[in-house]
This record gives structure tokens, C-alpha cells and sequence, in this order.
């Protein structure tokens, strides 16, 4: 479990923070949409949902990008 915690945090590739965020928040947001559905009968605006869960997993790659560009991430 160790190991896979340290590469929860790291870049590389493998398990990253943003990619675990990103799920969690799918998992979250097809919850709450599935209730939202259940209750109003109705599909709700998905776009604000989108935005927020491809937002976490675009700010590590994002982050992962920058490094590369500036020569201090993994090669």
C-alpha cells in the first residue's frame, strides 16, 4: 500500500493525485446526478460537471506538462 501511495503523489504515470481526484469525482458526480434524476425526473445541465471534474485531472496534466517543458520533470 505504501508504494502505491507514493505513487499516488508522484508523476509518474502510473498513480497520480489528479487521476485519483478525477475519479473520485466522477464517482461523486454520477451519484449525485443519478439522485438528481431520481428526484426531479429530469436530466440536469451536465456542463458545469464536466467542467469541474475534467478541471482536476487538466491542472496535474497541465502541471506534468509545464515540468517537462522546463526540464524538471521525469524524461
Amino acid at each position: 500500500m505504501s508504494q502505491w501511495s507514493g505513487k499516488l503523489f508522484s508523476e509518474s504515470g502510473e498513480a497520480s493525485f489528479c487521476r485519483v481526484g478525477a475519479f473520485i469525482a466522477l464517482v461523486f458526480a454520477c451519484a449525485w446526478i443519478s439522485y438528481l434524476v431520481l428526484k426531479n425526473h429530469a436530466l440536469p445541465d451536465l456542463e458545469g460537471i464536466t467542467f469541474f471534474i475534467s478541471t482536476i485531472y487538466a491542472l496535474g496534466k497541465g502541471n506534468e506538462t509545464l515540468q517537462k517543458i522546463l526540464g524538471r520533470g521525469k524524461q
